[in-house]
């Protein structure tokens, strides 16, 4: 059996964030065509399309930047607190979102798992009164076990069957409870 190296994400990743234009500057927003992430929008585990949109103005005058297809995001303020998503689409993103850009030797949607792993714990190391967080130097020094590439992948599959079986299963159940009622 190979032995899985066990390394830092801040060792592996370029960890970043976006930033929020400037809510007195209506041109920032009106008739926008970038799609703008906020951790409300890390619901699922591929972000498709958002409502929230910026103009090319706002991309120019503020911290907000695009990132790439298969950059996983993470929540790391309030009660989104590690809610992730991985980017099917380019997209800018608030403050609020950290973003792991991609990288040849790790599989985004293994990531994506492994992240949405430690959810609870991430919530746990959260910071601050009213609105806890946790901030990309604490995302840097997360270990994460790195399996060859391939494992990643066939690992990634079988969670996404399992996900998907469970979704399956909880409509069935809806859908019973609606037959009850």
């Amino acid at each position: 059996m190979v032995k899985w190296n066990v390394m830092k994400l801040g060792d592996i990743f370029k960890i970043t964030s976006g930033g929020t234009p400037s809510r007195n500057k209506p041109e920032y927003y009106q008739n926008g065509c970038i799609p703008w992430v906020r951790t409300g929008d890390l619901k699922t585990k591929y972000i498709t399309k958002v409502e929230g949109l910026i103009t090319e103005e706002a991309l120019r005058n503020s911290s907000a930047k695009i990132f790439p297809v298969d950059t996983v995001l993470i929540a790391m303020y309030g009660a989104t607190i590690g809610a992730c998503s991985i980017l099917s689409i380019e997209a800018a993103t608030n403050q609020a979102c950290a973003a792991l850009l991609p990288n040849k030797d790790v599989n985004s949607s293994y990531l994506y798992y492994f992240l949405t792993s430690k959810q609870n714990e991430f919530a746990k190391m959260g910071v601050g009164g009213a609105q806890p967080n946790i901030s990309a130097s604490i995302l840097k020094g997360v270990k994460i076990p790195l399996p060859p590439l391939e494992i990643q992948r066939q690992i990634a599959k079988h969670l996404d069957t399992a996900a998907e079986l469970l979704a399956m299963r909880k409509q069935q159940l809806a859908e019973l409870e609606n037959l009850i009622n």
